[in-house]
């Protein structure tokens, strides 16, 4: 980490000082790595369900959020929904563009570069036909995702380059998405 000199030991909106803490923490205690997270769903309608996000393990306890996280999906009229709110192919770009993002400046602020402003496009591409599962050969998932960003920053645009780059090798969700990742589902 660059020694620089932060107002209140905040860049990018990062505690770097927390940061360094978590870091050599973490170092020394592998164990605090460890997370554990989890969502539990309600199918409400037709395309709609709603999923809630309360509590997590990690750092060594339990967290318990003081109100649960309750997210709505449902599908637009042409897939067959009432278009209350966002899909599920949806979230999953938000999910990646906020954990891309987040990925960015972490990083960012960890190495000592001002960001100014971040913005971020994402775009993917689906074929139904997997989904309602008319051919075998279709993936149901994104042909592929691309993500464009725009960021405000004096840093060079190497810098900035090698930070998007350390974003996507970084980011827990660009890793789910890319990497196989086990998906076990049963009945209970």
């Amino acid at each position: 980490m660059k020694s620089i000199q932060i107002e209140k030991n905040r860049l990018n909106g990062v505690d770097v000082k927390k940061l360094s803490d978590t870091i050599d923490a973490i170092k020394q205690n592998t164990g605090l790595a460890e997370f554990h997270f989890s969502a539990k769903n309600q199918w409400v309608n037709g395309g709609e369900n709603h999923t809630t996000i309360n509590e997590f393990y990690g750092a060594g306890k339990t967290h318990v959020r003081s109100k649960p996280y309750v997210f709505v999906k449902d599908e637009h009229p042409v897939l067959l929904g009432n278009d209350r709110c966002a899909n599920p192919v949806e979230y999953a770009l938000t999910a990646l563009a906020g954990c891309l993002t987040t990925s960015l400046v972490y990083h960012a602020a960890a190495r000592g570069i001002k960001i100014d402003k971040v913005e971020s496009t994402l775009e993917g591409d689906l074929d139904l036909r997997g989904f309602l599962q008319m051919d075998g050969n279709i993936n149901p998932g994104y042909k592929g995702i691309q993500v464009s960003f725009k960021i405000e920053s004096d840093a060079p645009k190497e810098s900035l380059e090698e930070l998007i780059d350390l974003a996507k090798k970084a980011s827990p969700v660009a890793n789910t998405i890319t990497k196989p990742t086990p998906v076990n589902v049963k009945l209970v």
